[in-house]
């Protein structure tokens, strides 16, 4: 037991060196990107980045019927192709759902298309050509598809492709946002690679203009949860911290003021809620506590009261592995994909008639539950095994 309590951390802390042994370096340069559907006045424009040569260039073309628009986009195999039509109507999506006998959870892929396909193939949601094969399962994201890679804006189409037609299967996509999203729709490109802003550049938009309530990207993106609850499980990108729980708001009005404040300028969020909703350290889209295993027993039990859940699932903070804290009540889905996939595989979190495995691009299940964390409970902190 001691043994393992010492190997553990050893184990976890290796992808650490993997991030930190070096600054990021940003080389990308305009390139192929988009579709980008924007709305001005009565006309529906469609702006792509194409290669010509070697040189980047823009793709313009304009509609007066949006039925008219018939969208593709390019991954970056030249098999990558899917084609799509815009829908007829973005809805708000619903904050409760009941449990499906199947379901996939992935976060964080922050525009690594390679690896959102890899495991797609590998967990037969989608076929060799992007359609949906889920049949009623249920796929959750958690967020954080945008930023530091070079795929974005094909992750996010491909997401809202699947969405149409799992419903027509009885299925569902269930895109909750991420941080990343909220900077994004807030114009703020601090995390975005050189390519998306020399892109917008030559489309002749600040880049804050791709994702504005004029936009189809934006207006689809405006209409996502900060949380949902699908059968007795809560799931969000960052946390529910303790003072979200004891906020007094329902679930409801978390994502109905999330929805009012998108897009919106840290500064001019000045509700109380909203500024505890949107908070870096204690909002829903930034908080870590829970992932950290800073909570003892007590506060993870209210959170999970206040969600009406008996587990919560998030991204947001790095695990070597799919991770279950709290005796399972709390369980971190964000893993070193950019790592993974180097070495050939991908891995998530995967849930049947209510059980929660781990996943990889295989089809291979696991437990989640054979490994041993150091769990605060009150003023000691003791070691327990889930």
């Amino acid at each position: 037991m001691i043994l393992k309590s010492i190997i553990l951390p050893l184990i976890l802390a290796v992808p650490t060196f993997v991030v930190a042994s070096g600054p990021f370096e940003d080389n990308s340069k305009a390139g192929p990107d988009g579709p980008y559907v924007l709305y001005r006045g009565q006309k529906v424009v469609v702006k792509s980045i194409e290669l010509r040569d070697t040189q980047a260039v823009l793709n313009m073309k304009s509609f007066t019927d949006k039925s008219m628009v018939a969208l593709s986009c390019r991954g970056p195999e030249a098999s990558d192709v899917f084609s799509f039509q815009l829908k007829k109507s973005l809805d708000v999506q619903p904050t409760r759902y009941e449990l499906p006998s199947k379901m996939l959870v992935l976060s964080d892929i922050e525009g690594n298309f390679k690896a959102f396909k890899m495991m797609l193939l590998g967990s037969k949601v989608i076929d060799k050509n992007f359609n949906w094969t889920f049949g009623n399962g249920h796929i959750v994201l958690l967020g954080d598809f945008f930023d530091r890679g070079l795929h974005v804006t094909e992750c996010l189409w491909l997401i809202y492709k699947l969405e149409s037609e799992a419903e027509a299967a009885g299925g569902k996509v269930h895109f909750i946002l991420g941080n990343h999203e909220v900077l994004n729709l807030q114009g703020n490109a601090q995390y975005a690679r050189k390519k998306y802003i020399e892109n917008a550049r030559i489309m002749g938009l600040p880049y804050g203009r791709l994702f504005d309530n004029n936009s189809e990207m934006g207006r689809w993106l405006r209409t996502k949860n900060a949380v949902e609850v699908i059968g007795d499980y809560v799931f969000c990108h960052g946390g529910i911290s303790p003072e979200l729980a004891v906020s007094g708001l329902t679930l409801d009005e978390i994502n109905q003021i999330s929805r009012d404040n998108l897009g919106k300028q840290s500064r001019d969020i000045n509700n109380y809620h909203a500024e505890l909703i949107f908070d870096l350290k204690k909002g829903i889209y930034w908080y870590r506590g829970a992932a950290k295993n800073s909570l003892d027993m007590e506060e993870v039990s209210r959170i999970l009261d206040f969600a009406q859940a008996k587990r919560m699932v998030v991204g947001h903070t790095l695990q070597s592995e799919i991770t279950a804290h709290y005796g399972g009540r709390v369980i971190c889905v964000d893993l070193y994909h950019e790592e993974n996939i180097r070495q050939g595989y991908m891995k998530t979190l995967w849930i049947e008639e209510g059980f929660a495995f781990s996943l990889d691009s295989t089809g291979e299940k696991s437990s989640i539950f054979n490994v041993i964390f150091t769990q605060k409970t009150g003023s000691e902190a003791t070691t327990s095994q889930h």
